[in-house]
């Protein structure tokens, strides 16, 4: 009869543990309880007082009914796993630490033990004493692998990072999680091992497009114009045809002075379909910089954007608007953040500048609705208050004014430039509205808070 207690507890045990829930198989399942031996009444009680009490978190309690079942049988794995978890939950991940490592030396490889243990040294941050497990748990699970990628990232180790991801790829297919992994090494090693290993790619596939495309990019944002025309060079002898050679041929162009060729390459990078819509909007950004300094190209910028739009559905109108605007041309600017804001009307930049530009040409009336349409996306945020106060003041509508600056200021915070101009506004404001008093005072506060 007690042998049939024991192993009903034991079972209870199982059903109530995290990690028999997460998985299949029980903990230590090929434990045969009629190997046990007799299972004394006072080990029943302290075993089910650790059950009730782990139940009702009371881990300190689970723990030392626990000791009392050690002391009786102290070669049993799962009472050291059972008391490292209630350490891990009462907070004490050294505690458990230990546990499992005893539980582990009488019950070598068990794979709930290596989780549970895994868990404690990633809490700690021992990513270190966390390697030789999870090398383990992908015994057990390959998809264990990402995560000793992951911590390979934390640890510096990018070469053997990389080297995991490649073989995950390998065998089970490209996957955007560990592609996000990749990007991580990538940023960490300053574009080094992103070379190195499309390199490497290249060496396995010669034939793959997408490898020299790649490293054509990775050469780009380097800067390494030469290296990337030669990568372009090395393609053309494998497709003539091949639209990704202008990613190379663009720049290469460009730099040496050629700028129609270049201008050739990069429209035929934008009408590409074999190049990504990433690639292709780095180039364009490329020429806006090159614009930037030769304003004379300015037609020839308006055309590739419109191009780049059309080709991938993408708006850049923005990026249209800020050029103009950085060059103080506030009517083409005023025109691209208008369909810049048809597109995105939520976009809070987009809001901001427009409203600003509207007010700059004069665009009174529609600074005001806009603004109170922003307001109603983002009641918080103090500049569409300020935009309003300063239309309303054009508009010689001084209660609304000070009504929505008033609002306004209880939003700015450390902000002692923006703070100034409510005062400045409210200071006009209230002299307009015949109330010097007042505007003397909050012209005495936009002075003071600049100081």
């Amino acid at each position: 009869m007690k042998k049939i207690l024991y192993i009903l507890i034991v079972v209870g045990l199982f059903l109530l543990s995290p990690i028999a829930e997460a998985q299949d198989d029980n903990v230590f399942q090929d434990v045969n309880v009629d190997d046990l031996g007799v299972v004394t009444d006072e080990f029943q009680e302290a075993f089910f007082e650790a059950l009730k009490q782990k139940g009702i978190e009371n881990y300190d309690r689970a723990i030392e009914a626990l000791d009392k079942c050690i002391a009786l049988r102290p070669t049993e794995a799962i009472l050291y796993f059972e008391k490292g978890k209630n350490l891990a939950l009462s907070g004490d991940s050294y505690g458990a630490e230990a546990n499992y490592l005893k539980a582990l030396q009488l019950k070598p490889d068990q794979r709930d033990i290596l989780e549970s243990l895994y868990e404690v040294y990633y809490a700690q941050q021992d990513f270190e004493k966390a390697i030789g497990v999870v090398k383990k748990l992908a015994d057990y699970d390959i998809q264990y692998k990402e995560d000793l990628a992951r911590i390979y990232v934390r640890t510096k180790d990018l070469d053997q990072a990389l080297a995991i991801l490649e073989e995950l790829d390998d065998k089970l297919g490209k996957d955007a999680y560990r592609n996000q992994i990749r990007q991580q090494v990538y940023a960490l090693s300053d574009g080094d091992l992103k070379e190195k290993e499309i390199q490497n790619r290249i060496e396995k596939d010669p034939e793959s497009e997408q490898n020299y495309l790649n490293l054509i990019y990775v050469y780009s944002e380097q800067g390494e114009t030469q290296k990337a025309y030669e990568t372009a060079q090395k393609l053309l002898k494998i497709n003539p045809k091949a639209d990704i050679v202008h990613l190379a041929l663009y720049k290469f162009n460009l730099d040496k002075g050629d700028v129609e060729a270049g201008i050739k390459s990069m429209e035929k990078v934008l009408k590409s379909t074999t190049i990504d819509a990433k690639a292709k909007h780095t180039v364009l950004n490329d020429f806006l910089i090159f614009v930037d300094k030769n304003p004379e190209y300015e037609i020839e910028l308006e055309n590739a954007i419109a191009l780049f739009s059309e080709e991938e559905n993408i708006d850049v109108n923005q990026e249209l608007g800020s050029y103009y605007l950085k060059h103080n041309d506030r009517e083409k600017a005023l025109a691209y953040y208008l369909a810049a804001y048809d597109k995105e009307p939520e976009n809070l930049d987009v809001l901001k500048n427009l409203m600003m530009l509207q007010i700059e040409n004069g665009k009174l009336e529609d600074a005001v609705s806009l603004s109170d349409e922003a307001l109603a996306l983002y009641p918080s945020q103090p500049v569409f208050y300020l935009i309003y106060g300063v239309a309303k003041n054009s508009l010689e509508q001084y209660e609304d004014a000070i009504e929505y600056l008033e609002l306004g200021l209880d939003y700015v915070i450390d902000q002692p430039a923006i703070e100034s101009d409510f005062y400045k506004q409210l200071a006009i404001a209230f002299e307009k509205a015949g109330n010097p008093t007042k505007a003397a005072e909050y012209r005495k506060r936009a002075s003071t808070i600049m100081q």
